[in-house]
C-alpha cells in the first residue's frame, strides 16, 4: 500500500511540474483564417449533436473566437488555433434543463479539436490559454 501511494505521489508531481508553452512556440505557431460564424455555427451544431442528449432543445452562448492554444493531457504539444467556448444547456428526457456545462472547440490547421474542460487533470492553464492573456495578471 505504502509503495502504491509513493508511485501515485510521484506521478502527480512529475504532471504538475509540466512545462507551459512557451513565448517561442507563441511566435513559431501556425494559425487558420480566422473562422467565420457560418463555420463555427457547423462546428457547434455537429459538436452537440454527438455529444448532447437533445440537441435541438439545448440552450447554447457561444463566445467570439480568440486566439489560444491548447492540449488535452498536459505532457503533449499544444495545439494553437482559435478557440470558441460555448455554454450548453441541455434537457435530459424529462425535459428538464441540466445546467449548463461549458466546451471548447479549436480550429487549427490541422482540423477541428474539441475540449470538455471537466476533463483536465489538475489546473485548466497547463490545458488552455488565450494569447491574448498570456503574461497578464
Amino acid at each position: 500500500m505504502k509503495t502504491k501511494l509513493l508511485s501515485l505521489f510521484a506521478v502527480f508531481s512529475l504532471v504538475a511540474c509540466t512545462a507551459p508553452v512557451t513565448q517561442q512556440e507563441v511566435q513559431q505557431a501556425q494559425f487558420p483564417a480566422q473562422p467565420k460564424q457560418a463555420e463555427i455555427d457547423k462546428e457547434v451544431a455537429a459538436f452537440m449533436k454527438a455529444k448532447i442528449m437533445n440537441p435541438d432543445s439545448a440552450q447554447k452562448e457561444c463566445a467570439p473566437p480568440r486566439k489560444a492554444w491548447a492540449r488535452q493531457n498536459a505532457d503533449k504539444p499544444a495545439d494553437f488555433g482559435w478557440m470558441v467556448v460555448c455554454d450548453i444547456n441541455a434537457k435530459d428526457n424529462s425535459g428538464n434543463l441540466t445546467g449548463i456545462k461549458s466546451y471548447m472547440i479549436l480550429f487549427t490547421t490541422n482540423g477541428v479539436k474539441t475540449y470538455d474542460p471537466t476533463t483536465f487533470f489538475l489546473n485548466i492553464n497547463e490545458h488552455v490559454q488565450f494569447l491574448d492573456l498570456i503574461g497578464k495578471k
